[in-house]
């Protein structure tokens, strides 16, 4: 094979003007570039290539929408002609700009596309991008269940036709009833299409919630799982619920060496009065039940609560009157209270208020120092023996932790909001606290 090259001739006779020079060599504004002159785009056009170590003769300046910019200017004569293709290469350039649907030539190579990626596309290879559109709509207009095209006015957004459409939905609906009928952990039929048609035509919403029901063996497999979750858990914090446990076992032990005490309130600021107050021992016999007049009125979003109204007490004794029996009734015992911070913040004021006004020289002092704490009040309040706070130790005990106060979750008593009903439900958490096997 023969390589021709274009030898080297004197540069052309140059008559256009450059705007400045750049390193030496001239810059030309966009359509004053001297004959001879082309950028490497024009060369390939021409059918010349550059020779290797060709050096730009000039530079061409045009503008852009973003500013400036220049290319390099070769001159022809320095260049060397390009080989022509053979018949092979002129035969895969040909394929590479051919698009296997249209058979349509086009200016450059096409994009290889690949059906895996693209499952639109009827095959994979070099596609046009009119028929890429043309099959993409297509594909959204074809059922994915009977391969049929349809119109817009079908489910395009699930494509599939009406027919398949309905189809599924029968289908959906076949499999939701036999899910009902079903355990939803094993394939055991655990209910009846009678029953649980009676239970969608029944009044109560909760009957038609109850499907499906697990089946027996299921229910003890969940049982036993959640078991071994929970008593896992409870031996990664047995430091802090060990000693929990302990307290109540105590406490079930001698019920009778504990007090559980309970107030109802005005409610929840600093200088809420009782209305109502309850001692129970520890195995929630009565000790102390009774109503207590506040000496001022119940506001109504307290009587919301606890249901006790300004009626209720009219005929009740003030605190100072019941404090001989609440003393009795504690008197020995150690004091359990469900959140104990709260109660035994309301027993200071009103041990506070009540000696206050048993105080004739202090009849002529101001109302804020009524609030000073009395040294009876403070006297009565360290001789009883507050024990473990209940409702801390229920936490612990439930252990649900919470992000946002960065402890165990408070959790709610239930007890009905009446001093008594507390009382006894507290014994109850205790007791369950008592009896909850330890975790080895």
């Amino acid at each position: 094979m023969t390589t021709t090259t274009t030898r080297t001739t004197a540069p052309a006779q140059i008559t256009a003007q450059p705007v400045e020079h750049v390193n030496g060599l001239p810059v030309y504004a966009s359509g004053e570039t001297p004959e001879g002159l082309m950028t490497v785009r024009q060369l390939e056009a021409a059918g010349r290539r550059r020779t290797p170590g060709q050096k730009p003769r000039a530079y061409l300046r045009y503008r852009t929408r973003y500013g400036g910019s220049s290319v390099e200017l070769y001159h022809v004569d320095d260049t060397r002609a390009v080989r022509p293709l053979s018949p092979r290469q002129e035969a895969q350039k040909l394929a590479r700009r051919t698009c296997i649907l249209c058979a349509s030539v086009a200016e450059g190579p096409l994009p290889e596309r690949s059906r895996r990626r693209s499952p639109w596309l009827p095959m994979s290879g070099r596609i046009c991008m009119p028929c890429a559109n043309v099959a993409a709509e297509r594909w959204q207009r074809t059922c994915r269940r009977c391969e049929s095209e349809f119109q817009h006015q079908d489910s395009v957004c699930h494509r599939e036709c009406t027919a398949c459409g309905e189809a599924r939905k029968r289908g959906e609906e076949v499999a939701r009833r036999l899910a009902r009928r079903h355990c939803p952990d094993c394939t055991v039929q655990t209910a009846t299409r009678e029953e649980i048609e009676a239970a969608d035509a029944a009044d109560d919403f909760r009957q038609a919630l109850g499907f499906p029901r697990t089946c027996e063996p299921c229910k003890a497999e969940r049982k036993r799982v959640a078991e071994e979750a929970r008593r896992a858990f409870e031996r990664e914090r047995w430091d802090e619920l060990g000693p929990v446990r302990q307290w109540a076992r105590r406490v079930m032990a001698a019920p009778h060496e504990y007090a559980i005490l309970d107030t109802e309130t005005t409610g929840l600021d600093w200088d809420a009065k009782i209305v109502e107050i309850s001692v129970t021992d520890g195995a929630g016999n009565v000790l102390l039940d009774t109503l207590v007049h506040p000496g001022s009125p119940i506001p109504e979003e307290a009587s919301y609560i606890h249901g006790i109204t300004d009626d209720d007490v009219k005929d009740a004794e003030r605190f100072g009157a019941i404090l001989p029996r609440l003393s009795k009734a504690l008197e020995g015992r150690r004091v359990i209270i469900y959140n104990r911070e709260y109660d035994t913040g309301v027993l200071a004021y009103e041990l506070n208020r009540h000696h206050q006004e048993q105080a004739p020289a202090l009849s002529g002092l101001e109302p804020a120092q009524w609030y000073e704490r009395h040294p009876a009040a403070v006297a009565w309040m360290d001789a009883q023996q507050w024990d473990r706070c209940a409702m801390l130790a229920y936490a612990v005990h439930v252990g649900e932790w919470s992000d946002y106060w960065g402890g165990w979750s408070w959790q709610r008593l239930g007890g009905g909001h009446r001093a008594l009903g507390d009382c006894r439900t507290v014994v109850e958490r205790i007791r369950e606290m008592a009896e909850r096997p330890d975790p080895f």
